[in-house]
């Protein structure tokens, strides 16, 4: 299995910020490995009408593969040094992998090079539905 480094590596090289008119493209990237050990990599995209989130694209072309299971996850960004910062997934891409498969709720976010956690310990209350009344 690859390891945190190498994935961060991966991410950062797919890096390649393309400001426009209205958003700005390819700020951040991403790298996913998947249970069946391919690496998938993704940008954000955001423009004046919607964000794609490098998650989400990563998440795309693993779909398109026909995987559902993502064994780790990191998404960074470069500040204007070039230094690689980890960003941790949003609300929406986490609920996103967590809702095209609940098994990736043991998936591993990297958090830093030896830091990760898993999705479910990001998204404590997934399962959390009480009736009212």
């Amino acid at each position: 299995m690859m390891t945190n480094e190498e994935l961060i590596q991966r991410a950062a090289s797919v890096i390649a910020p393309r400001k426009t008119r209205n958003g700005l493209f390819a700020d951040v990237g991403c790298a996913l490995l998947s249970v069946e050990n391919k690496v998938y990599l993704g940008v954000c995209a955001a423009s004046g009408s919607n964000v794609l989130c490098a998650e989400q694209n990563a998440i795309g072309s693993m779909i398109t593969d026909s995987v559902y299971r993502i064994a780790k996850i990191v998404a960074v960004w470069k500040d204007d040094q070039g230094a690689v910062h980890v960003i941790s997934p949003c609300g929406n891409c986490r609920q996103m992998m967590f809702e095209m498969d609940k098994q990736n709720l043991q998936a591993e976010i990297i958090l830093d090079h030896d830091r990760t956690a898993t999705l479910e310990a990001l998204l404590p209350y997934h399962d959390w539905w009480k009736k009212q009344g």
